[in-house]
């Protein structure tokens, strides 16, 4: 039975809008969690990665639908091959993807170089507060410096 390349490509089509409206709501995360990096209290971040982890799910079972519906069509999964699929129709639902792919990752990387500042941050205020106790500083196994414990615990004379 010949496969109907029109409704195949009306299913890629379809799906490439389900994939768009869920990069936009991804997009809202991500922008919900820059915000939350510019603030001292970080703890929303644990729900919206829970979110962010939600909807990475769903894009991939719908990125999974789209490598089928190639596929099915006959054409590799590529760009070339998906141009190929859509053959100049739904071009706008294209681009649009294209865009929204391109900002949900621009973000990501943001977000990503903002946690790690942070962090480095952290890590210099503790380094600075350690310096300043009492206890001398070591190295562990994996070259990190850390305080050294004194063989007295607590409650010990």
């Amino acid at each position: 039975m010949p496969t109907d390349l029109n409704a195949l490509r009306q299913r890629f089509a379809t799906l490439l809008v389900t994939e768009t409206q869920l990069l936009d709501g991804f997009i809202a995360v991500l922008e919900e969690e820059r915000t939350v990096l510019g603030h001292e209290n970080v703890e929303p971040l644990f729900d919206l990665a829970k979110k962010k982890s939600d909807i990475a799910f769903q894009l991939q079972r719908l990125a999974d639908s789209r490598i089928t519906v190639l596929a099915q069509a006959g054409k590799p999964h590529s760009r070339a091959g998906i141009q190929a699929l859509l053959a100049g129709q739904h071009a706008e639902i294209w681009n649009t993807y294209l865009n929204r792919a391109a900002q949900a990752k621009l973000l990501n990387e943001n977000n990503g170089k903002a946690v790690t500042q942070r962090l480095a941050s952290n890590h210099q205020a503790l380094a600075v507060l350690l310096a300043h106790s009492d206890q001398p500083m070591t190295y562990g196994p994996d070259g990190a410096s850390r305080p050294r414990l004194g063989s007295r615990h607590l409650g010990s004379v």
